[in-house]
Protein backbone atom coordinates (compact mmCIF):
# COMPACT_ATOMS: atom_id res chain seq x y z
CA UNK A 1 0.00 0.00 0.00
CA UNK A 2 1.65 3.36 -0.80
CA UNK A 3 2.11 5.83 1.93
CA UNK A 4 0.01 9.29 2.05
CA UNK A 5 2.93 10.91 1.32
CA UNK A 6 3.29 8.95 -2.05
CA UNK A 7 -0.76 9.19 -2.82
CA UNK A 8 -0.32 12.96 -2.05
CA UNK A 9 2.62 12.63 -4.85
CA UNK A 10 0.63 11.13 -7.88
CA UNK A 11 -2.57 13.12 -6.92
CA UNK A 12 -0.50 16.32 -7.58
CA UNK A 13 1.06 14.33 -10.37
CA UNK A 14 -2.05 13.98 -11.50
CA UNK A 15 -3.31 17.62 -11.60
CA UNK A 16 -0.17 18.93 -13.09
CA UNK A 17 -0.61 16.47 -15.96
CA UNK A 18 -4.71 17.40 -16.33
CA UNK A 19 -3.35 20.96 -16.71
CA UNK A 20 -1.12 20.17 -19.24
CA UNK A 21 -3.34 18.22 -21.61
CA UNK A 22 -5.56 21.35 -21.43
CA UNK A 23 -2.74 22.99 -22.72
CA UNK A 24 -1.51 20.56 -25.55
CA UNK A 25 -4.82 21.11 -27.03
CA UNK A 26 -4.30 23.78 -29.06
CA UNK A 27 -0.45 23.87 -28.64
CA UNK A 28 0.73 20.42 -30.44
CA UNK A 29 -1.05 22.57 -33.53
CA UNK A 30 0.78 25.19 -33.37
CA UNK A 31 4.04 23.56 -32.68
CA UNK A 32 7.08 23.80 -34.91
CA UNK A 33 6.57 20.43 -36.98
CA UNK A 34 6.26 21.11 -40.22
CA UNK A 35 3.74 18.84 -42.42
CA UNK A 36 6.43 16.48 -43.46
CA UNK A 37 6.94 16.55 -39.79
CA UNK A 38 3.50 15.18 -39.44
CA UNK A 39 4.01 12.22 -41.81
CA UNK A 40 7.39 11.63 -39.71
CA UNK A 41 5.16 10.23 -36.40
CA UNK A 42 6.84 7.70 -34.94
CA UNK A 43 4.39 5.25 -34.03
CA UNK A 44 4.51 3.90 -30.33
CA UNK A 45 2.32 0.88 -29.14
CA UNK A 46 1.44 -0.29 -25.77
CA UNK A 47 0.11 -3.75 -25.02
CA UNK A 48 -1.16 -3.89 -21.25
CA UNK A 49 -3.52 -4.98 -19.19
CA UNK A 50 -5.27 -2.72 -16.08
CA UNK A 51 -4.18 -5.07 -13.00
CA UNK A 52 -0.79 -5.68 -13.67
CA UNK A 53 1.47 -3.75 -11.96
CA UNK A 54 4.19 -3.19 -14.40
CA UNK A 55 1.79 -1.95 -16.58
CA UNK A 56 0.76 0.54 -13.86
CA UNK A 57 3.99 1.63 -13.43
CA UNK A 58 5.43 1.76 -16.64
CA UNK A 59 2.64 3.91 -17.46
CA UNK A 60 2.14 6.41 -14.21
CA UNK A 61 6.43 6.51 -14.09
CA UNK A 62 7.66 6.44 -17.94
CA UNK A 63 4.72 6.69 -20.64
CA UNK A 64 3.45 9.62 -19.18
CA UNK A 65 7.29 11.25 -19.56
CA UNK A 66 6.43 11.74 -23.76
CA UNK A 67 3.73 14.39 -22.17
CA UNK A 68 6.48 16.72 -20.30
CA UNK A 69 7.77 17.92 -23.60
CA UNK A 70 4.98 18.97 -26.42
CA UNK A 71 7.72 18.64 -29.22
CA UNK A 72 8.31 14.96 -28.04
CA UNK A 73 4.59 14.25 -27.74
CA UNK A 74 4.09 15.92 -31.56
CA UNK A 75 6.38 13.70 -32.77
CA UNK A 76 4.32 10.12 -31.52
CA UNK A 77 1.49 8.25 -32.65
CA UNK A 78 0.61 6.71 -29.57
CA UNK A 79 -2.11 3.64 -29.42
CA UNK A 80 -3.23 2.05 -26.32
CA UNK A 81 -4.53 -1.76 -26.77
CA UNK A 82 -5.62 -2.89 -22.87
CA UNK A 83 -6.00 -6.36 -23.45
CA UNK A 84 -2.82 -8.25 -22.42
CA UNK A 85 -2.47 -11.84 -21.28
CA UNK A 86 -6.45 -12.27 -21.26
CA UNK A 87 -7.95 -15.30 -23.10
CA UNK A 88 -10.73 -15.55 -25.16
CA UNK A 89 -13.16 -18.68 -24.08
CA UNK A 90 -14.41 -21.14 -26.32
CA UNK A 91 -17.93 -19.56 -27.38
CA UNK A 92 -15.84 -16.94 -28.68
CA UNK A 93 -17.37 -14.14 -27.19
CA UNK A 94 -16.26 -14.32 -23.99
CA UNK A 95 -12.73 -14.05 -22.06
CA UNK A 96 -11.11 -14.04 -18.41
CA UNK A 97 -8.14 -12.28 -17.89
CA UNK A 98 -4.95 -12.55 -15.93
CA UNK A 99 -6.36 -10.94 -12.46
CA UNK A 100 -9.69 -11.84 -12.50
CA UNK A 101 -12.89 -10.28 -13.08
CA UNK A 102 -12.02 -7.03 -11.93
CA UNK A 103 -9.30 -6.47 -14.39
CA UNK A 104 -11.74 -7.65 -17.30
CA UNK A 105 -14.05 -4.54 -15.79
CA UNK A 106 -11.26 -1.98 -16.19
CA UNK A 107 -9.75 -3.53 -19.15
CA UNK A 108 -13.12 -2.68 -20.67
CA UNK A 109 -13.15 0.45 -18.88
CA UNK A 110 -10.60 1.85 -20.44
CA UNK A 111 -11.31 0.45 -24.00
CA UNK A 112 -14.90 2.21 -24.08
CA UNK A 113 -12.95 5.43 -22.57
CA UNK A 114 -10.48 5.61 -25.85
CA UNK A 115 -13.42 4.77 -28.37
CA UNK A 116 -15.37 7.29 -26.43
CA UNK A 117 -12.56 9.83 -26.02
CA UNK A 118 -10.34 9.74 -29.03
CA UNK A 119 -8.60 12.63 -28.66
CA UNK A 120 -5.34 11.67 -26.94
CA UNK A 121 -5.57 14.23 -24.46
CA UNK A 122 -8.91 12.77 -23.18
CA UNK A 123 -8.57 9.19 -23.05
CA UNK A 124 -4.94 9.34 -21.52
CA UNK A 125 -5.36 11.21 -17.95
CA UNK A 126 -8.42 8.93 -17.39
CA UNK A 127 -6.30 5.82 -17.66
CA UNK A 128 -3.50 7.72 -15.99
CA UNK A 129 -5.91 8.02 -13.29
CA UNK A 130 -7.40 4.84 -12.77
CA UNK A 131 -3.31 3.09 -13.37
CA UNK A 132 -2.56 5.46 -10.71
CA UNK A 133 -5.28 3.90 -8.25
CA UNK A 134 -4.12 0.49 -9.16
CA UNK A 135 -0.30 1.32 -8.46
CA UNK A 136 -1.61 2.42 -5.24
CA UNK A 137 -3.76 -1.21 -4.45
CA UNK A 138 -7.06 1.36 -4.67
CA UNK A 139 -8.03 0.33 -8.19
CA UNK A 140 -11.70 -0.41 -6.21
CA UNK A 141 -11.87 3.42 -6.33
CA UNK A 142 -11.67 3.92 -10.47
CA UNK A 143 -15.23 5.43 -10.35
CA UNK A 144 -13.77 8.56 -8.64
CA UNK A 145 -11.82 9.52 -11.54
CA UNK A 146 -14.66 11.10 -13.37
CA UNK A 147 -15.09 13.55 -10.61
CA UNK A 148 -11.44 14.13 -10.47
CA UNK A 149 -11.47 14.74 -14.20
CA UNK A 150 -14.92 16.26 -14.20
CA UNK A 151 -16.03 13.66 -16.86
CA UNK A 152 -19.40 12.63 -17.83
CA UNK A 153 -19.32 8.92 -17.08
CA UNK A 154 -22.60 8.01 -19.18
CA UNK A 155 -20.82 7.33 -22.64
CA UNK A 156 -18.42 4.58 -20.36
CA UNK A 157 -21.29 3.48 -18.52
CA UNK A 158 -23.41 2.77 -21.65
CA UNK A 159 -20.50 1.35 -23.27
CA UNK A 160 -19.95 -1.00 -20.77
CA UNK A 161 -23.41 -2.00 -20.38
CA UNK A 162 -24.42 -2.52 -23.92
CA UNK A 163 -21.55 -5.08 -24.67
CA UNK A 164 -19.80 -2.66 -27.05
CA UNK A 165 -17.08 -2.70 -24.43
CA UNK A 166 -17.44 -6.44 -24.97
CA UNK A 167 -16.77 -6.09 -28.87
CA UNK A 168 -13.91 -3.74 -28.25
CA UNK A 169 -11.80 -5.88 -26.08
CA UNK A 170 -12.45 -8.10 -28.51
CA UNK A 171 -10.91 -5.92 -31.31
CA UNK A 172 -8.08 -5.54 -28.63
CA UNK A 173 -7.78 -9.41 -28.45
CA UNK A 174 -7.46 -10.15 -32.38
CA UNK A 175 -5.15 -7.08 -32.51
CA UNK A 176 -3.00 -8.09 -29.47
CA UNK A 177 -3.40 -11.82 -31.23
CA UNK A 178 -1.88 -11.00 -34.44
CA UNK A 179 1.28 -9.36 -33.42
CA UNK A 180 4.77 -9.88 -35.03
CA UNK A 181 6.27 -11.69 -33.20
CA UNK A 182 3.61 -12.49 -30.49
CA UNK A 183 4.11 -10.58 -27.28
CA UNK A 184 5.08 -12.42 -24.11
CA UNK A 185 4.61 -10.93 -21.30
CA UNK A 186 3.30 -7.33 -20.57
CA UNK A 187 3.90 -4.17 -20.33
CA UNK A 188 4.81 -5.13 -24.21
CA UNK A 189 5.87 -2.32 -26.15
CA UNK A 190 6.36 -1.87 -29.50
CA UNK A 191 8.01 1.05 -31.66
CA UNK A 192 7.35 1.32 -35.30
CA UNK A 193 5.80 -2.61 -35.54
CA UNK A 194 9.25 -3.56 -33.35
CA UNK A 195 8.94 -4.95 -30.20
CA UNK A 196 11.12 -3.09 -27.45
CA UNK A 197 11.43 -6.37 -25.19
CA UNK A 198 13.57 -5.72 -22.04
CA UNK A 199 14.32 -2.40 -22.57
CA UNK A 200 10.68 -0.64 -22.96
CA UNK A 201 11.43 1.37 -19.77
CA UNK A 202 14.05 2.73 -22.99
CA UNK A 203 11.41 3.52 -25.16
CA UNK A 204 12.06 7.39 -25.89
CA UNK A 205 15.48 6.61 -27.02
CA UNK A 206 13.70 4.03 -29.58
CA UNK A 207 10.96 6.37 -30.41
CA UNK A 208 13.94 9.43 -30.91
CA UNK A 209 15.91 6.70 -33.16
CA UNK A 210 13.02 6.08 -35.39
CA UNK A 211 12.30 9.36 -35.79
CA UNK A 212 12.66 10.89 -39.44
CA UNK A 213 11.30 14.41 -39.23
CA UNK A 214 13.28 18.22 -39.74
CA UNK A 215 12.62 19.28 -36.51
CA UNK A 216 14.80 17.01 -33.81
CA UNK A 217 13.25 17.62 -30.05
CA UNK A 218 15.05 18.70 -27.60
CA UNK A 219 14.02 15.75 -25.57
CA UNK A 220 16.14 13.56 -28.53
CA UNK A 221 19.02 16.03 -29.09
CA UNK A 222 19.93 15.79 -25.22
CA UNK A 223 19.20 12.08 -24.99
CA UNK A 224 22.76 10.07 -24.97
CA UNK A 225 20.87 6.65 -27.18
CA UNK A 226 21.42 3.42 -26.17
CA UNK A 227 18.97 1.05 -27.49
CA UNK A 228 19.16 -2.53 -28.11
CA UNK A 229 18.79 -3.94 -31.78
CA UNK A 230 14.92 -4.06 -32.83
CA UNK A 231 13.88 -7.54 -32.82
CA UNK A 232 16.69 -9.16 -30.37
CA UNK A 233 15.44 -10.87 -27.78
CA UNK A 234 16.92 -10.75 -24.23
CA UNK A 235 15.47 -11.95 -20.71
CA UNK A 236 13.33 -9.25 -19.30
CA UNK A 237 15.48 -6.92 -16.90
CA UNK A 238 12.68 -4.48 -16.11
CA UNK A 239 9.67 -6.26 -14.39
CA UNK A 240 6.92 -8.34 -16.70
CA UNK A 241 3.62 -10.05 -16.54
CA UNK A 242 4.26 -13.41 -18.64
CA UNK A 243 1.40 -14.30 -20.85
CA UNK A 244 0.33 -17.78 -19.36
Amino acid sequence: MASSSSSSKKALSLVFYITLFCFLSGSVSASRTSPSDVNSKVKLGLYYESLCPYSANFIINYLVKIFEDVDLLSIVDLHLSPWGNAKIRANNSTFDCQHGPSECLLNTVEACAIDSWPELNKHFPFIYCIESLVYEHKYSQWETCFDKLELDPKPIVDCYTSGYGTQLELKYAAETNSLVPPHQYVPWVVVEGQPLYEDYENFISYVCKAYKGNVVPKACSNLFLITNYYGVEQKPVFPVGYNK
